[in-house]
């Protein structure tokens, strides 16, 4: 313990340290006399004992008083390390949000379930957002908790017993599949209409997406090194990476790069080019270093990069121009890959694996919706073929 005196109040400080088991960094706490005698020493020793203990309980058994902000920083520093690139950022853009709408400065284990209940249902039909996208809001937040619990911050979670009344979705869900891709005579519209806007970058972008069912942040993120051939012949491309955004970076130049891993593990893969894939690249490659990106927008106002936000607006302005009823987005193109290697007959772990899925119901989805029109074709198909006397007796031909 050591004295301070504050010469504005002619009063003491008594000052101690104790180091946090959590953290291992030393903390600071103090009491104030206005007396500086051998009796008000040990009433001030005996005070700051006293906190010491009550805070160290409190840390040891969880129930600290951190506030939303402080257990959402803390989390951070810890996942910024565990995380991929494209997750971490969406997991902190999820949660900025959240510890703005909760407050930051609430205390994390004031939380309770019923804040949480109103909180969610006011996103599901006040924002309306989807269930899918609440879903992954509660999701972040538990991951939160979690980690409170496990680094002794807290002994509850409020998430887990929080019940967000979910929008009924059926409809909904019974109508995606067949809006979840594009018919051939509304692929042909969209690059018909890149060409009578003369956007041959946009064009090439797109048939690059329905011929590799790449995501738009892989395709516009692939550099000329990244594509490779075998001594066999066949071409590859190697996704590695994906495209991000740096929001609030003054310099043009580090507005955007190139993350250090795809999506999730399952994303990093290399897609085999069918021979319309491997034009497009070689078109691509003139001019161009191994570090170049091969797919580069050319509309005067862009950074040269492909965003998806405003690739979708761009692809809601083609729909409306051509007439085609659908919400499109750049997945568009990625989920008509899918259906055509289904209606191939390709297998659908195959169809994965070329993808960058572990495990997605909408691939699925797709791939059940398309074999399953199939099947049917084909039975209609069957059912045309007609057997009647009226057909010539069949000879054998003996040697």
């Amino acid at each position: 313990m050591w004295v301070t005196e504050n010469k504005k109040t002619g009063k003491y400080v008594f000052n101690d340290m104790f180091k946090n088991p959590l953290t291992g960094k030393w903390k600071h706490v103090s009491v104030t006399y206005g007396k500086n005698t051998a009796r008000v020493r040990k009433d001030a020793q005996i005070e700051l004992n006293k906190k010491i203990e009550k805070k160290l309980q409190e840390l040891q058994s969880g129930n600290s008083n951190i506030t939303l902000s402080q257990l959402v920083k803390k989390y951070f520093e810890l996942a910024k390390d565990q995380l991929a690139e494209t997750t971490l950022y969406r997991k902190q853009h999820t949660l900025a949000i959240m510890v703005e709408d909760l407050d930051g400065q609430t205390i994390a284990k004031k939380i309770k379930p019923t804040l949480l209940n109103k909180y969610f249902d006011s996103l599901l039909y006040e924002k309306k957002l989807a269930n899918a996208t609440v879903q992954s809001y509660r999701s972040c937040l538990s991951a939160v908790y979690e980690y409170g619990i496990r680094y002794g911050y807290l002994t509850e979670n409020p998430v887990t017993n929080s019940r967000p009344t979910y929008k009924n979705e059926r409809a909904k869900k019974n109508d995606e599949i067949e809006n979840k891709y594009l018919t051939d005579t509304e692929l042909q519209k969209i690059l018909k209409d890149c060409d009578e806007q003369k956007r041959k970058d946009l064009k090439d972008l797109f048939t690059w997406m329905y011929l590799t069912g790449m995501r738009i942040g892989e395709a516009s993120s692939l550099q000329k090194k990244d594509i490779l051939q075998t001594k066999d012949g066949e071409w590859f491309a190697r996704v590695s990476g994906t495209l991000l955004t740096h929001r609030n970076e003054p310099e043009k130049n580090k507005r955007h790069s190139k993350s250090n891993s795809a999506k999730t593990g399952n994303s990093n893969r290399d897609v085999l080019l069918s021979d319309d894939a491997v034009k497009l690249v070689k078109e691509h490659f003139k001019g161009k270093k191994l570090n170049d990106f091969l797919f580069v927008n050319e509309w005067p106002t862009s950074d040269g990069y492909f965003i998806p936000g405003k690739v979708n607006n761009v692809l809601k302005s083609i729909a409306r121009r051509q007439g085609i009823k659908k919400d499109l987005t750049s997945h568009f193109f990625r989920h008509t890959h899918i259906s055509k290697l289904a209606e191939l007959g390709v297998p659908l772990y195959v169809i994965q694996k070329r993808v960058g899925h572990g495990n997605s119901r909408i691939t699925r989805e797709i791939y059940l919706h398309v074999t399953d029109k199939v099947k049917k074709d084909l039975k209609n198909k069957l059912d045309m073929l007609d057997v009647s006397s009226d057909l010539p007796s069949l000879k054998v031909l003996k040697n």
